[in-house]
């Protein structure tokens, strides 16, 4: 008789210490997850920080949290579960009663992009886990994450001038202050152009001759297509990642020349056909700018790149051009053909090997395919 009493006691026990945890054991718990930082680079370590408060006189002895992030943060330590996008990293807590805990992870941000935690599961068990319950808290923690620029060991732009000014070929005025020789005078000139010196010398009327010129600026312009046949959807990633490195490079070399700049791509962080052009800024708030549109470009091209060239041509107007591309084809060579004859500076910078079969003609045309794989040999 004692001995089934003392079994029913046991049983009654369980049973009440099941329904208390049923209850209560989410009740009156806190949890948050925030990210340490709101952008950081590729390959930067970063902290993810839980943080359970419990507010109750109820012990909790097995908490799990339950976390799904993107598949680029990656958890340190963590025995983590990786699908196509996402990550999933179970934590584990013992908290007493009025407790506070805090759990940090390091984090590695492998790919640019702008990542969230997509969800946390906190799931409690009762003190034998018999049974379990589970709450899904809100959890707002975004980070984007920017391209790792690429250093630049070719020169890609620097200013020609103390004035800021470059002699082109074409333009509507000319300017005064660059003089270039003599010539005989007609009478569209002013009485002050006259150089009397070289007029008593060849005994005609002589005239300085001017040259016109220009302020100079650069247009960096990429390409977010990864081969020449391919239709919106790109299909070597890889080197569409690395050519949007290499612009993140171009744009930080730039920003030392305090020389206005301007942006265009073939691509978009939205779902249109529309390619992304910026207007002529300088300063590092315009390169912090540009960096985060590079982050939320969409891997994929709006139009082929010897199409889009073509439609801009009269619209690039700067003194110095700076092409990104995954590949050179031919269309890209009549693009630098054409701008250098209208005395446009031009410098190319190809993610492949150059082609055999294409002569670039003595042009500033750079394959960065070694310098790639030297990248690539290391991180292995």
């Amino acid at each position: 008789m004692e001995f089934l009493s003392l079994v029913l006691i046991v049983f009654g026990l369980i049973w009440i210490q099941n329904i208390i945890y049923r209850k209560y054991a989410l009740k009156n718990l806190d949890y948050s997850c925030t990210l340490s930082t709101h952008t950081a680079f590729e390959g930067d370590e970063i902290e993810l920080i839980e943080t359970v408060v419990n507010k109750k006189w109820l012990p909790l002895p097995w908490l799990k949290s339950e976390i799904t992030a993107s598949r680029y943060l990656d958890f340190a330590g963590a025995q983590s579960t990786v699908s196509d996008k996402s990550r999933f990293v179970p934590s584990f807590f013992m908290v007493k009663s009025y407790q506070k805990v805090t759990r940090k992870w390091k984090v590695t941000c492998l790919k640019r992009g702008e990542y969230a935690i997509d969800k946390v599961v906190l799931v409690s068990t009762d003190l034998l886990g018999y049974s379990s319950v589970s709450t899904a808290p809100a959890v707002e923690s975004k980070i984007l994450i920017l391209p790792r620029p690429v250093e630049m060991t070719t020169p890609t732009v620097s200013p020609r001038y103390l004035s800021g000014d470059v002699i082109v070929k074409r333009h509507l005025l000319e300017d005064p202050f660059y003089i270039s020789g003599v010539r005989e005078y007609t009478e569209r000139d002013p009485m002050n152009k006259i150089h009397w010196a070289a007029t008593a010398k060849s005994q005609r009327l002589m005239v300085y001759q001017n040259d016109y010129t220009s302020r100079q600026s650069v247009t960096v312009i990429l390409n977010m297509q990864s081969r020449e046949f391919e239709q919106f959807s790109v299909i070597d990633k890889d080197a569409v990642e690395n050519a949007i490195r290499v612009a993140a490079g171009v744009f930080d070399s730039t920003l030392s020349t305090g020389m206005p700049m301007r942006f265009m791509v073939n691509g978009n962080d939205n779902d249109s056909r529309v390619p992304t052009v910026t207007g002529e800024y300088f300063g590092r708030e315009f390169v912090e700018n540009l960096f985060v549109l590079l982050a939320r470009l969409n891997m994929a091209s709006t139009e082929d790149f010897g199409k889009y060239l073509n439609d801009v041509y009269h619209d690039v107007t700067s003194t110095d051009i700076v092409l990104v591309t995954p590949y050179l084809s031919e269309p890209i060579l009549e693009f630098i053909q054409r701008k250098s004859y209208d005395g446009t500076s031009v410098r190319t910078f190809v993610i492949d090997e150059l082609p055999k079969n294409l002569d670039t003609g003595g042009y500033a045309v750079f394959s960065l395919a070694d310098t790639f794989r030297e990248r690539k040999e290391e991180a292995i």
